[in-house]
């Protein structure tokens, strides 16, 4: 099967300093399989850390052990149900990184090229138990409400599937039932894992937002944070921005601006900590860390994503807010609750705290505002609100919001 994806903000190369020029199908399985495992804890199943030592195999009563994921994708032991092939695309700019620093900032996030254009995708099935909906409806899911590859946290990774397949989340069930069977793990002598594991990713506590704006110009970008130039605090040397960089000025052209920077900057360090903030201050740097990750002692990532902003049509841009904020082992003071509905009201508007989007993304942008929030059994959903049904839930994800209406 062969798929065409289009990139509407950069997808990262997966190459150190970002030196390739093509993207690897390592960095795109790596992120289906994130994906699925979401999607798989998400009704029920247990999945490894591939990247711990609680991986699989694991052994139980002298018989190795795999959990679902492991057994599409491979693990020591067993191979993948599938091959990848990835060609397409081409190197947003040449150079080193930019390194975006808004107000206030001293380090900076670093935006290396990444791809823009389109990918071609090649799904070979090597095991006739593989059905291509284990691959479609995940990459459908997060085309639709997330991101693929690395550093989506950056803000790269959004696409769009040029052509929609018709899914129904019945089918991706029956198919993980199918690589289940009893008789074909023990033809293979081996059997499904059920040991529990809370550190990875679960669908059911995700969120999903997009957000979206009018552009009064198409030097609207000029005026975000971080990227346009202005005077340092203390003396008369200015911050000279990327308005005139040849690097920032191939991104644009890609019809994709970076302001993830200046967004997370607010949420992170300006007024928009006052939504997750402990009254306990004592609390404040565990909160953070949990909610933002760290490169310092043990590292982590970040739970909260936000996109670059990426063109529609007319004058309509929008770009995502997506996270992963479990509901337990959550650092103390935090109440997870709180915060997601502070964040969504500040989005639409209706929250105590403000966004200052002309501070953000420039006084040359207006009607800022929440499009569609999608949240598992909450009532904050726009979409299906207090939907309980996970496979219901899952089936108006792969739709859309615009044709779940």
């Amino acid at each position: 099967m062969e798929i065409k994806i289009n990139i509407l903000t950069p997808v990262w190369t997966g190459d150190i300093n970002s030196r390739g020029k093509s993207l690897k199908s390592t960095g795109i399985i790596g992120s289906l399989r994130w994906w699925t495992e979401a999607i798989l804890k998400g009704i029920g199943y247990s999945v490894c850390d591939p990247t711990a030592e609680i991986r699989c195999p694991q052994e139980t009563n002298n018989q190795k052990t795999y959990c679902p994921a492991c057994l599409i994708f491979g693990a020591t032991g067993i191979r993948r149900l599938f091959r990848l092939e990835v060609n397409g695309g081409e190197k947003v700019f040449d150079g080193g990184a930019i390194i975006i620093k808004p107000k206030g900032r001293n380090r900076g996030w670093y935006l290396g090229s990444g791809l823009r254009g389109q990918i071609d995708l090649r799904i070979i099935s090597l095991d006739k138990d593989f059905n291509e909906t284990l691959l479609l409806l995940p990459l459908s899911i997060a085309s639709n409400w997330g991101e693929i590859g690395a550093k989506t946290q950056h803000g790269y990774g959004v696409v769009a599937l040029e052509e929609e397949k018709e899914l129904v989340f019945e089918d991706f069930k029956n198919s993980v039932r199918r690589i289940l069977q009893e008789a074909r793990l023990r033809k293979i002598g081996i059997k499904e894992r059920k040991s529990i594991n809370d550190v990875l990713p679960n669908l059911k506590e995700m969120f999903f937002a997009k957000v979206q704006f009018e552009a009064q110009d198409n030097n609207w970008w000029k005026e975000v944070d971080g990227i346009k130039e202005r005077e340092r605090k203390g003396d008369n040397n200015y911050y000279k921005g990327y308005i005139n960089d040849s690097r920032m000025i191939s991104w644009i052209n890609s019809d994709s601006i970076p302001i993830a920077p200046a967004i997370k900057n607010w949420l992170r360090f300006g007024n928009g900590k006052a939504l997750w903030q402990s009254k306990n201050d004592n609390k404040y740097k565990d909160i953070e860390t949990s909610l933002f990750g760290t490169t310092r002692g043990e590292k982590s990532a970040s739970k909260i994503n936000i996109s670059c902003a990426y063109y529609l049509n007319n004058k309509l841009w929008e770009f995502r807010i997506s996270g992963w904020i479990p509901e337990n082992n959550l650092p103390n003071g935090f109440d997870r609750n709180n915060f997601l509905k502070a964040l969504m009201a500040s989005l639409n508007g209706s929250g105590s705290i403000n966004i200052p989007w002309s501070n953000l993304l420039g006084n040359k942008t207006k009607d800022h505002k929440l499009k569609v929030w999608r949240e598992f059994n909450s009532s904050r959903d726009t979409v299906s609100p207090n939907q309980e049904d996970m496979e219901k839930y899952l089936d108006s994800l792969i739709k859309g919001e615009e044709r779940n209406k």
